[in-house]
């Protein structure tokens, strides 16, 4: 089963008891994420507002597009649908429910949760993947002359996961000097947010994840 926050497992106890779900429901979680991580100033928290919106029944009645929130309904329920918006909005905010339906977002989730499942063997993977290489491990963090460092090189080529990056800055707090010295303002301050967003959703034992950093290090 997917690792969740301990908010969203609350969540999910509280606003719904039984498995199956409506599709107004599927649209209210949907607004709810989708508001999470596309709010200005991330204004909105899914976890502090407890998946809470001001959707309302009438103005989903007359959505055309709520045919695809009842579809959903009935392939996903409670304990899998937030998992589904996650793992699809993590990857493109610019997301309307139409693009996600089917495969596309099928397979999304499929690979998400597949990593999810699996993240402690992932880490270990691209932690061996990142000390293969030829930099100081301290250097692996830095931003010379403005440039991306090699870490968000790797991730942005697709070497390493998302989640690596995010668990790798929780041990070593690297983004707050990003933020000060990468000298271009699109990608950076864009992938950040999402980091900032996404992180929430993740759930893991921090320890374990800092002692095979330090194993893997010999330190």
């Amino acid at each position: 089963m997917p690792l969740q926050s301990q908010a969203v497992y609350c969540y999910k106890q509280q606003e719904y008891n039984k498995e199956e779900m409506n599709g107004f429901e599927v649209y209210k979680i949907y607004l709810a994420i989708k508001l999470h991580f596309t709010s200005k100033g991330r204004s909105y928290d899914f976890h502090k507002h407890l998946g809470r919106t001001t959707a309302r029944l009438e103005t989903f009645t007359k959505r055309r597009d709520r045919y695809f929130f009842h579809k959903l309904s009935k392939s996903y329920n409670n304990n899998t649908i937030v998992d589904y918006f996650v793992s699809n909005f993590v990857s493109n905010t610019n997301l309307w429910v139409g693009d996600i339906i089917g495969k596309t977002g099928d397979d999304h989730y499929k690979q998400w949760s597949k990593k999810i499942e699996a993240l402690h063997y992932y880490y270990e993977q691209d932690i061996d993947y990142i000390l293969e290489k030829d930099y100081k491990f301290d250097d692996l963090f830095m931003s010379v002359n403005g440039q991306h460092p090699p870490i968000l090189k790797m991730f942005l080529s697709k070497r390493i996961n998302f989640e690596t990056v995010l668990i790798l800055d929780d041990i070593l707090s690297f983004t707050k000097q990003l933020n000060k010295n990468i000298s271009e303002k699109v990608l950076w301050p864009k992938l950040y947010d999402r980091m900032i967003r996404y992180k929430p959703f993740l759930n893991y034992n921090l320890t374990k994840y800092k002692m095979t950093l330090k194993r893997k290090l010999n330190v």
